[in-house]
């Protein structure tokens, strides 16, 4: 078969159509006996690919991901016809204009919250990537909104796909979030797909994902796979100023991944070399071990860049020490096996941050830092969604989800009594069930088994030995009944959608629910009455 090689990607891809295929159906067409590489046979070579191109439907272009994606898709014009679905607003329209004009490019505005646009949009398309989404912090002040975009318009596509014959033909490539695990304190601060979904208290955004995904997984749909995004590390990092990065907590652990190798993932996630295996499951995307940092470690390379040092310019009690989402992967290189993308670390890019720090911010370094500490950039930790902000106006929610209590926070230590171990045991999480057994040998019993690890019930009397994706009857601690297939419940980490729903109650449920427990008591005592959120 012919291959090419996608721009720096490492993943060879095949056309559809065999090299000999092509040779002899160029040689007819021109009557002459060219080989490749001369004048006559390019020609005719691209009408050919353009023939047998796919066509693609990307959502979520505009975004840091999106728009990656979108740059190393458009280049391959002898591969994908690219269809872009975007809102019609003035930065979408900005943004999108350096494409409109490119003959394997298309632009339909619409919105995701209309059944009809998705509809008409996912129409003769070969291959979805749905990134669009309405992200944190925007989504965690305007939960409705992230509902309708985040799963409903997820649903909208799932849907309107379903209602074609040849869906089952469909590739769909769903884009989800690190922040469906929620919070990960040591000793569990590495990760795997499988463990509990206990999204942080307050993070809408990562509730309307979880719904999501999982109505991608239960979809019937036979080829589709969940990526999680963890998070990205692009140029324009520093221009992100709306206070979730002091919702961060120094010892939280993120595996980053860099803008471009994100877009990498979605060129690569369209290979049509990719083996069958890849489809109907859930993946972790990370950079690996050159992208792992802890938010102490981040904070310490990005004032480090500015020449400044970040102890002398803050307080370790402007910064959250719970209730964030990130953690180092046990299974990141699974997806990298597949896919290839990894071509950059975080510093590659910090690198290009510094190249082109503003004025202001290489000024810094010359500054007095007691000045700037109390001045300015206090000031700023003050602003807005913000942990001095919550002891300012004696924001009481915020403060126990984030704290515990504001004694607890009165408590925290100075930088002089700070203690930072980069190096601290971690340890797997237990799923509930033999993980040893093949998917082909897991049956009714260990069904039973991890259901009672999650303080319910399988009610199913009859399942075929090894059919994964069947739907079961389970319940709940709570009593609340559900369908849902083996998959979703032993692989993924999905279990009771009920018990996630507004409002939180993770202490009540982590006293029945031991595999919840396990990330939930790791930083909230066993005694400890959270509340419920409005």
């Amino acid at each position: 078969m012919m291959k090419s090689r996608n721009f720096g990607s490492g993943i060879p891809t095949e056309t559809s159509i065999s090299y000999a295929s092509l040779i002899a159906q160029v040689r007819i067409l021109s009557g002459f006996p060219f080989f490749p590489g001369t004048f006559g046979f390019v020609g005719e070579y691209r009408k050919l690919m353009k023939a047998n191109r796919k066509k693609i439907l990307l959502t979520g272009a505009t975004g840091n991901m999106g728009l990656e994606g979108l740059k190393l898709l458009a280049e391959q014009g002898d591969r994908f016809e690219l269809v872009v679905f975007a809102l019609p607003t003035k930065k979408d329209k900005k943004i999108l204009s350096a494409y409109e004009n490119l003959e394997n490019v298309s632009i339909v505005w619409g919105d995701l919250t209309s059944y009809s646009d998705v509809k008409a949009a996912v129409a003769g398309v070969d291959k979805i990537i749905h990134v669009g989404a309405l992200v944190s912090p925007m989504a965690d002040h305007q939960p409705e909104l992230a509902w309708k975009i985040n799963f409903e318009g997820t649903k909208n596509i799932v849907d309107a796909l379903l209602e074609r014959d040849d869906f089952q033909q469909v590739k769909l490539i769903y884009v989800g979030t690190v922040a469906e695990t929620g919070n990960r304190p040591t000793p569990y601060h590495w990760g795997r797909i499988g463990d509990p979904l206990v999204p942080s208290v307050f993070d809408y955004y990562a509730l309307s994902k979880i719904a999501a995904e999982r109505y991608v997984i239960e979809s019937g749909l036979k080829y589709w796979v969940s990526l999680r995004q963890t998070g990205i590390m692009h140029e324009n990092i520093l221009d992100v100023n709306d206070g979730i990065g002091y919702h961060m907590p120094l010892d939280n652990h993120l595996e980053w991944i860099t803008a471009r190798d994100s877009g990498q993932v979605m060129l690569n996630s369209c290979s049509e070399n990719l083996p069958e295996d890849f489809w109907g499951r859930v993946y972790n995307i990370g950079g690996g071990e050159s992208c792992r940092l802890t938010g102490y470690d981040f904070l310490q390379k990005m004032y480090g860049m500015m020449g400044v040092d970040f102890h002398r310019i803050s307080e370790p009690n402007w910064f959250a020490t719970r209730n964030f989402h990130g953690q180092y992967y046990y299974d990141s290189d699974l997806l990298e096996n597949y896919l290839h993308f990894r071509s950059e670390t975080v510093d590659d890019v910090l690198k290009q941050i510094k190249k082109k720090l503003p004025f202001s911010m290489r000024l810094l370094k010359y500054l007095p830092k007691k000045w700037l500490r109390e001045k300015v950039l206090k000031f700023q930790a003050m602003k807005g969604d913000t942990p001095l902000n919550w002891m300012e106006s004696n924001n009481e929610e915020k403060i126990k989800a984030f704290f515990g209590s504001r004694e607890q926070w009165e408590g925290l230590p100075g930088w002089e009594n700070f203690n930072m171990d980069e190096n601290r045991p971690h340890q797997k999480l237990d799923h509930g069930y033999d993980e040893q057994k093949l998917s082909e040998d897991l049956e009714l019993e260990d069904m039973q088994k991890t259901a009672a690890f999650r303080g319910g019930k399988c009610l199913s009397t009859l399942m075929e030995k090894g059919e994964l994706r069947d739907k079961l009857k389970w319940e709940c601690a709570h009593g609340h009944s559900f369908e849902a297939s083996p998959y979703l419940i032993l692989k993924t980490g999905h279990w009771c959608s009920e018990c996630l729903e507004i409002p939180w109650n993770f202490d009540q449920q982590a006293h029945s629910n031991p595999f919840l427990a396990q990330v939930w008591h790791a930083d909230h005592p066993k005694d400890e009455t959270q509340f419920t959120a409005p």
